[in-house]
């Protein structure tokens, strides 16, 4: 199938190679506002000239035929583009955050149902092998019904542009994929309550919020405490970030793209498939993987189109996501007071 990117600057330069080592998409078009850098990446990846447009309005009318686009777009513009994008017919895979607010979101939405297309959103840490492997532990009941979670992440990040000028950075821009891995990994983890606090460090370079601490309850009375950083000063985790995750049976801890299973019976430390004993505990191979990362990404998309039906990441239900996140900004707004998440996604 045939996607043109919207988008082409320091994250979109990246998403044109992933585009074009993958086996399911051609790249079509590039189009940015700047029409001189649209030009130039066109030239630099071996499109012609006319394949670089100004604008969505722009290819159309230059009747350039593509299935998809991809917004790579600040996220601020996100919901103008990929709507523009759905009423004229195309499958929208867009970057994180799907908006900027829930209600921006819920437009895309509906955009997307009036349109009958796919809007998927790319939550690509879901596309890791370790989170897969995690995922498919706990779908096996391997540490029995989850009560607490713990996720830190901590990086310091040389970013410039847009980033630096956000209000809550690191929840907007960052925790939306560790809040997004929290429901993916453990799927009856429904978040019904959330409250946050969030702080910018004297040395931050961002202008913004890089701290931030978020507690979550679950409808089940599960608890999850995520503590990120975008200006640590000390050592640094995975993008992924550092995972404890205990249950009835015992406990999973995930970090550096290494799984351990802690069985709470030293009688299931003799057996587990895919596992070797290490100080009486269970060292997870990770489950293979061909595709993963964004890579993953463009073959579900690509597969969710081929096959009719809604892919892994898509927007409705990427509204429960972006919800935990505007709940956490929320909360930290009011000084820590608690915000319920399904009021917000049925708000609209």
């Amino acid at each position: 199938m045939r996607i043109a990117q919207i988008g082409v600057g320091n994250w979109g330069a990246g998403w044109i190679h992933q585009i074009q080592r993958n086996t399911d998409w051609t790249l079509a078009a590039v189009i940015d506002s700047n029409e001189s850098r649209a030009r130039q990446v066109a030239a630099d990846v071996g499109l012609a000239a006319a394949d670089a447009f100004p604008s969505l309005k722009a290819m159309i009318e230059a009747q350039i035929e593509v299935d998809a686009v991809l917004v790579a777009v600040p996220p601020v513009a996100h919901t103008e583009v990929t709507v523009e994008a759905l009423e004229a017919g195309y499958h929208c895979l867009i970057e994180k955050p799907l908006a900027d607010t829930l209600d921006d979101a819920r437009t895309i939405v509906a955009a997307a149902d009036k349109a009958q297309r796919s809007a998927m959103v790319s939550q690509n840490y879901r596309f890791k092998r370790a989170a897969r492997t995690v995922r498919r532990l706990i779908s096996e009941g391997v540490v029995g019904d989850v009560e607490s979670v713990n996720i830190v992440f901590k990086k310091d990040p040389p970013f410039d542009g847009f980033r630096l000028e956000m209000d809550e950075p690191l929840l907007m821009d960052m925790s939306i994929h560790h809040l997004d891995l929290l429901r993916a990994v453990i799927p009856a983890f429904e978040p019904a309550r959330v409250r946050a606090t969030s702080w910018n460090p004297s040395w931050s370079r961002f202008d913004g919020n890089a701290c931030a601490t978020v507690e979550i309850e679950s409808r089940s009375g599960a608890r999850a405490i995520y503590t990120g950083s975008w200006a640590s000063r000390s050592s640094h985790t995975t993008w992924d970030g550092s995972w404890d995750i205990e249950g009835t049976d015992g406990a999973l801890t995930w970090a550096d793209n290494e799984v351990i299973a802690r069985p709470a019976s030293v009688f299931d430390t003799v057996f587990l498939p895919g596992a070797l004993e290490q100080h009486g505990s269970l060292r997870v191979d990770l489950d293979p993987s061909t595709q993963e990362e964004r890579q993953g990404v463009l073959a579900e998309f690509a597969a969710a189109i081929h096959e009719g039906r809604r892919p892994e990441t898509d927007a409705h239900d990427n509204l429960w996501s972006l919800a935990l996140v505007e709940a956490a900004v929320r909360s930290a707004s009011l000084g820590g007071s608690l915000v319920d998440v399904e009021q917000l996604v049925q708000s609209g």
